[in-house]
């Protein structure tokens, strides 16, 4: 969260933004900033979605698991319009391994967490659920990113 590049480890050890044992302040939401990697790799108006447009894609649509052209995930559809977005269940990367690729999907907002600041908030989603918190939102760990504008 932050980074805008891929690496091979996701780790505090790794992360750019924990230097000397502390976690660098980046602000409240780094939507469209330096550290927003849809803005930096996509530009113009594509930024990292924020918590609030999460609770939003949450509150306003129907979420239903499945598996389209043999990729599990969730398909959001919106109560008001019918439009829908599919989210692939990719996993996660903590350290060198991709963890639950199939069957959870891990994927970055922009909010940080005030409360704990190696904390980042996202969307989480499984066969069961789908929600949005920080309880798998370590800055360092490797989740997805979906670009909004």
């Amino acid at each position: 969260m932050g980074e805008t590049e891929e690496k091979e480890v996701y780790s505090e050890t790794t992360y750019k933004y924990y230097q000397y044992g502390s976690w660098v302040n980046l602000g409240s939401d780094i939507s469209g900033t330096e550290y927003d990697v849809a803005h930096v790799k996509w530009g113009g108006n594509w930024v990292m979605p924020t918590l609030d447009d999460i609770k939003e894609l949450l509150d306003n649509c129907t979420s239903e698991w499945m598996t389209l052209n043999g990729v599990n995930g969730c398909k959001f559809t919106s109560k008001m319009n019918g439009n829908n977005i599919f989210l692939p269940a990719a996993g996660g990367r903590w350290g060198d391994d991709l963890y639950y690729a199939g069957d959870d999907g891990y994927y970055w907002s922009s909010t940080l967490n005030s409360n704990y600041p190696y904390d980042a908030y996202g969307l989480n989603f499984n066969l069961g659920y789908a929600n949005w918190s920080s309880y798998y939102g370590s800055r360092g760990n490797g989740h997805l990113v979906r670009p909004v504008r």
